[in-house]
């Protein structure tokens, strides 16, 4: 009986504990589902914004502090500028300006190399007006020119690969100026008083001198007839003229120059009165290493410029000669170009020597065609002992090798009709009651361009 009620209690416990158990599973089961649930449900709310941030992420790549500086700078049309101007006093260089201004030198030698074919750089006149424009934003110079006559001004810009040269023209016309006198005295002071400056007297006394001895032949009461040619801009004279034609009457002859269309002046027949001007710069041939060319890539910096001369490939100290009766213009030692000299010839011819060792001459002086002037050399940035020797005819380079140069030469059977119609409407022009006559329409740009060498 015992054991029976004892079995039975274990039973009935047993059953307890199934169904407790069975209770406690489903209680379980269901707080977990609505954990897990709940769970769920706040872990979605906090998923979005950590996936929308890595979408973020993957979309916008950080950026590097050379790509937010870059970004920083406004378009360059939205760049804010400031412009400078300076008027060049005695003393003063491009180094000392740029330093006075606070501007970089490194800037001013990127300047002066993009100068280098035409050394325009090379010698400042007190009263030359320079500009700067400079970018406020990188604090850097943009823009650097320089003006050169009313007329021209050349300008460096800034490029991807440095500063570029660039030139502005205004066009020009062109006038006739007739100036009529006596003399009374020397020639010198009778025509400087009637108004042509002393470079022109010097041409016509240049011009005239093989034919007519000014100091014996010229007598009082003689008198002469003088027509200039004059760029104006606006009815002002800018400082660019021209001989057209002169004649002096003494003692009842007659003695005149005239210009022909080659930029040679003859007389009256058609006989030359420019001197001859040599072909090479030596009084021996060398060979040349570096030909004239518009586009020639330069033998130290790569890069293709213009090549406005001849190298002469020669031994250092070899005579340089000049090859014509002139005046010395410029004498001056450049980085690029080494020791130069430029001499101004008869009319529109001038020449230019490069890369001396050595200059004999002094500026202002006056030599002679062969007079030796120099000692060719190595100096500025050169590859090696040579002469670069330059032809400029109306300020423009030409190959000094071929092109047309006086040669004691009279003008030939085929223009001699149309020099001496040019020499009748000058004649008519000097007896006429007019004193300035318009001669043609606005000068060109291209006209007026005046380029200058490389130095190599």
């Amino acid at each position: 009986m015992i054991s029976n009620k004892v079995y039975f209690n274990r039973q009935t416990v047993a059953q307890f504990e199934i169904a407790f158990g069975s209770i406690a599973f489903v209680c379980l089961c269901w707080f977990w589902y609505s954990s897990s649930d709940s769970l769920s449900i706040s872990t979605a709310d906090q998923i979005p914004p950590v996936i929308e941030h890595v979408d973020q992420q993957i979309q916008i790549p950080k950026r590097s502090a050379k790509t937010q500086q870059l970004s920083s700078i406004p378009p360059l049309n939205e760049r804010q500028f400031y412009d400078l101007s300076y008027v060049v006093v005695t003393g003063d260089s491009l180094e000392t300006i740029f330093k006075k201004h606070q501007l970089p030198i490194t800037e001013l030698l990127e300047i002066l190399e993009a100068d280098e074919p035409y050394l325009f750089l090379d010698v400042l006149r007190p009263g030359d007006q320079l500009r700067f424009r400079v970018d406020k934003v990188r604090n850097r110079l943009d823009a650097f020119s320089r003006v050169l006559d009313p007329s021209k001004t050349v300008s460096y810009r800034r490029s991807d690969d440095g500063f570029v040269y660039d030139e502005i023209v205004i066009p020009t016309s062109k006038v006739a100026e007739v100036t009529r006198g006596k003399v009374f005295g020397s020639f010198y002071v009778s025509a400087s008083s009637s108004g042509l400056s002393d470079n022109s007297v010097m041409t016509i006394t240049q011009l005239l001198r093989s034919s007519l001895n000014f100091n014996r032949d010229l007598r009082a009461g003689d008198h002469f007839q003088v027509v200039m040619e004059r760029e104006t801009i606006d009815g002002r004279t800018i400082g660019k003229d021209r001989l057209l034609a002169a004649r002096i009457y003494s003692r009842g002859k007659e003695y005149g120059a005239y210009l022909h269309s080659d930029g040679s002046y003859y007389d009256s027949n058609g006989s030359s009165l420019v001197p001859a001007l040599l072909r090479y710069p030596t009084r021996q041939k060398f060979r040349i290493s570096s030909h004239f060319s518009p586009r020639r890539r330069h033998p130290v910096t790569g890069l293709f410029k213009p090549h406005h001369g001849v190298d002469f490939a020669m031994p250092t100290g070899t005579p340089v000669l000049s090859t014509g009766h002139g005046r010395v213009t410029r004498i001056a030692n450049h980085p690029y170009a080494g020791k130069y000299i430029d001499i101004d010839q008869f009319g529109s011819y001038s020449t230019r020597f490069l890369h001396l060792s050595k200059i004999l001459v002094t500026k202002g002086q006056r030599v002679q065609r062969g007079q030796v002037i120099a000692l060719s050399g190595n100096t500025g940035r050169s590859t090696g002992p040579h002469l670069h020797y330059e032809l400029h005819v109306k300020g423009r380079p030409v190959n000094p090798i071929t092109a047309s140069i006086p040669m004691l030469k009279s003008i030939p059977d085929s223009e001699i009709n149309n020099f001496r119609l040019q020499v009748a409407d000058m004649q008519k022009l000097m007896v006429s009651d007019e004193s300035i006559v318009q001669l043609d329409s606005p000068v060109t740009n291209e006209s007026q361009t005046d380029q200058r060498p490389d130095q190599s």
